[in-house]
């Protein structure tokens, strides 16, 4: 663990206000003191990462007297961290979790409830970003930044195969045959497979914009299964049966099918706002360009995730957990760790006003979360998506196999949506 104590003379301490110079902050600050500890995920390269906390905790300290240790966790040692932190109440004061993660480890009840007011109400946060901090109407956690998915194509690909970037499902095919017919097989786009822990987030851009949805609109029954749940999963699938798609992608993870578009060898993929740093440091004369996912026959979709920033029940010293979220979530921090650092999106809707943001490139994403979906937030999610998951890992099994029919996604969508009905029951 990284301990940060730097000795200061208190006294400097008041002059100035913390949190822009209000006397309700100041006399807040005068409380406050001691020790906490702050988990936080690698959200960027360590050498930049640790110096920026260290440097925000000195600035905290002088402004609250509030020592911060932290510790940089990693996503694979996470849960199971947190989750023993849940338990036993100890090890942690404020730590960040996946927006898919926030209600689950709030059904534990070891979340500190959250008054959002406290943090500028919940309409200063991106809606879907707001509502993953939440279970059965409660907050338990604090919009920290945001990522959602775009489609990066390769302008030269494009361009030399006189292809126009797609605004459709449709026209997404189009452009892919013209690609195919340039480069060949398998050069359309990449996408992830069997590999992939997160699998089911691409899929659930294409399953938005057929129309359908994994839950009923009370999150009691399983609606994965329907026909448009089926005819998306089968275009997901028939980018690699149109040849669109290499079929080891049938089989890749994420970032096997990141790296296949970074390195220019496919012309397009869902991707997020973090790669725009993987171009940067791995293929920085990389032409490309970003456009909205495109739509489908129901309109326009993508996926919301991100990371939320919780307080431990148990904590000794909320206040002071409650005090450096504010402190993480002020402007110039939220900025520059968004922008600079980490290259997702801020959560806070007034920090798109920022000259960092003002490109065309950040305003897409932007757009693009404010009509993005988050999964439901239930205690059970965990369950639901792994039953997603798996049966979706079974219909690209069978298709590798060479055991694909036309039944084939429906069989899998039936028996995954009975597996969430189970889960569901459990809410």
């Amino acid at each position: 663990m990284k301990r940060i104590a730097i000795v200061l003379i208190l006294g400097l301490i008041a002059v100035g206000a913390f949190a822009g110079g209000s006397q309700e902050a100041a006399d807040s600050v005068d409380e406050l003191g001691g020790t906490i500890t702050f988990w936080v995920m690698p959200n960027a390269p360590d050498e930049t990462h640790m110096p920026w906390i260290e440097e925000k905790a000195a600035e905290f300290y002088e402004l609250t007297g509030v020592t911060v240790e932290y510790e940089i966790v990693g996503w694979g040692d996470a849960w199971t961290k947190i989750s023993t932190a849940v338990a036993t109440g100890e090890g942690v004061d404020v730590f960040q979790v996946g927006t898919t993660w926030n209600p689950q480890f709030a059904a534990t009840s070891g979340l500190e409830m959250i008054d959002i007011n406290e943090f500028g109400g919940k309409d200063a946060f991106m809606k879907a970003n707001y509502d993953s901090t939440t279970l059965d109407g409660t907050c338990y956690g604090v919009p920290w930044f945001a990522e959602t998915r775009v489609l990066f194509y390769n302008k030269d690909m494009f361009e030399k195969a006189g292809a126009t970037p797609p605004k459709t499902h449709e026209e997404l095919y189009a452009a892919a045959d013209k690609i195919i017919a340039e480069y060949g097989e398998g050069s359309a786009i990449a996408l992830a497979g069997t590999n992939a822990w997160d699998l089911i987030h691409n899929w659930a851009i294409i399953l938005w914009g057929n129309g359908g949805q994994m839950l009923d609109d009370s999150n009691e029954k399983a609606l994965l299964n329907s026909p448009e749940g089926v005819k998306a999963m089968q275009w997901y699938v028939d980018l690699v049966r149109n040849g669109y798609a290499a079929k080891a992608c049938a089989e890749y993870n994420q970032p096997q099918a990141d790296a296949a578009f970074i390195n220019g060898n496919v012309a397009m993929c869902y991707m997020g706002p973090w790669n725009i740093s993987n171009i940067e440091q791995e293929n920085p004369g990389l032409n490309y360009g970003i456009v909205e996912p495109p739509k489908g026959p129901k309109g326009e979709a993508s996926f919301s995730g991100g990371s939320n920033l919780v307080v431990l029940k148990e904590s000794r010293n909320k206040a002071a957990a409650k005090e450096w979220i504010k402190f993480l979530l002020e402007e110039d921090q939220i900025v520059e760790y968004t922008s600079s650092l980490s290259k997702m999106l801020p959560s806070k809707k007034d920090a798109y006003n920022n000259a960092a943001f003002d490109t065309d490139r950040w305003q897409l994403f932007k757009n693009v979360l404010s009509y993005s979906t988050a999964y439901a937030p239930l205690g059970v999610w965990g369950d639901i998506e792994n039953a997603i998951v798996t049966e979706f890992k079974g219909v690209l099994i069978d298709y590798i196999n060479g055991d694909y029919t036309d039944s084939t996604v429906k069989t899998h969508l039936d028996a995954a949506a009975s597996k969430v009905d189970s889960a569901l029951g459990k809410e």
